[in-house]
């Protein structure tokens, strides 16, 4: 899309022309109209559906992103509920294995338990034993003295064995009735994890099938975006299309009026005009030849309530706006001198000049194409706005280019 930078400013000019006189219902610039309609309006319809295009393609775009950071989600959950499902699985199998090792140490308890109690009825019998070995020491008297002593050690040596056996007996007793609680909590440590074990598993089952069908969901929602998007591009360049039909129809009937009031013509007479660079707003005094509308001098007038030749009629027939140039000096460059556009100040935008080449000093795109004999078609910014415009050069009966036309529609009152 080509753009330039044309924008508007005020200078006061002298008394205006009588306005013409209305033009007849079959004129060429009526007929143009009454054949091809109103393609202002066609143009606005387009803006609108091209704005509606573009916010359910947007709408469509933001959903498919959020559904896109769904299903992340989804995955990053799934991922979760199968490593919880692994721990679980693997603490299953710890607690099972838990569980044999402290069957395991129940059953050493036993063997313990029975060894200890040998012990017991060992010592028993070695009291037994000492016993009698001391009653058959007192009967030998003198002689068995010593082997008196013998016995009583051994049946010391006894108890206190039979002490140390109840004693390991105890203890092994405790052990054996802790080990039996903990394989009473291993156990239901164990169903416990099971239980978690399953409704993990069905938790992930759940996140995967809720992960397939968003998948499902954000195709057709990624298609459904790539759709709107495709809509809306071709209702943009549909809009494009209108607009530009609109603004060569807008031209084609002002061209049709500049005929009929006799075209237009460099005036023998001179006078002095304020012309002011509408990049630099730097103001200068020219000299202009009087430019000739149907053989009346074009009065540069800025008060809006007073008619403008030409650009007044061609807007009540098409609309937008219209302007009238004139070429200034043999670089290009074209001053304002009718106009329905406005100032800020609601003043007509008359007396400001588009130079031929931009501030970084590249050429202006407007009257580049109009210098070289075509017809400009584009955005560009008018009176600080953003117009949809055409541009065509107006020549002389000799053909020399005196000036240009302009017609636009302003695209911040146009929706899309």
């Amino acid at each position: 899309m080509r753009r330039s930078s044309v924008q508007e400013a005020v200078v006061p000019g002298p008394r205006p022309a009588p306005r013409p006189a209305p033009r007849p219902t079959g004129s060429p610039a009526r007929r143009r109209l009454g054949r091809e309609g109103g393609a202002e309006d066609a143009a606005q319809r387009a803006g609108v559906l091209a704005q509606a295009s573009r916010e359910v393609s947007e709408t469509s775009q933001q959903a498919a992103e959020s559904l896109t950071e769904l299903r992340s989600a989804i995955g990053d959950i799934a991922e979760c509920t199968t490593r919880a499902s692994t721990v679980a699985a693997e603490a299953v199998r710890d607690a099972q294995a838990v569980d044999e090792r402290i069957a395991a140490l129940q059953g050493a308890t036993e063997a313990i338990s029975e060894i200890v109690r040998l012990l017991a009825a060992i010592s028993q019998q070695s009291r037994f034993l000492a016993l009698n070995a001391y009653v058959e020491a007192a009967r030998a008297g003198e002689v068995g003295r010593g082997f008196a002593v013998v016995a009583d050690e051994v049946k010391q040596l006894a108890e206190r064995t039979a002490r140390a056996a109840g004693d390991i007996g105890a203890q092994v007793e405790a052990v054996h009735r802790e080990t039996r609680s903990a394989v009473d909590v291993v156990s239901r440590i164990s169903t416990t994890l099971g239980s978690i074990a399953a409704a993990q598993d069905t938790v992930a089952a759940a996140v995967e099938q809720q992960r397939a069908a968003t998948d499902r969901v954000v195709d057709s929602v990624e298609r459904a975006a790539g759709g709107s998007a495709r809509i809306s591009e071709a209702v943009a360049a549909l809009a494009q299309e209108q607009r530009e039909t609109y603004v060569r129809r807008a031209l084609a009937v002002a061209g049709d009026l500049l005929e009929e009031a006799g075209g237009v013509a460099l005036g023998e007479g001179r006078r002095r005009v304020t012309v002011r660079d509408q990049v630099t707003g730097a103001a200068r005094e020219v000299d202009l030849p009087d430019l000739l509308l149907g053989g009346v001098p074009v009065t540069r007038d800025d008060d809006p309530r007073r008619p403008a030749p030409l650009v007044d009629e061609v807007v009540e027939l098409v609309g937008g706006s219209c302007t009238l140039f004139q070429r200034l000096d043999g670089d290009g460059g074209m001053v304002r001198a009718a106009t329905t556009v406005r100032t800020a100040q609601g003043r007509r935008n008359v007396g400001t000049a588009i130079p031929p080449r931009s501030p970084d000093g590249s050429p202006n795109p407007v009257l580049a194409a109009v210098l070289a004999g075509r017809t400009y078609t584009g955005q560009a910014t008018v009176a600080d706005r953003p117009f949809f415009t055409a541009y065509e050069g107006l020549h002389s009966p000799d053909g020399e280019l005196v000036g240009m036309l302009y017609v636009g529609l302003p695209l911040d009152a146009l929706p899309g």
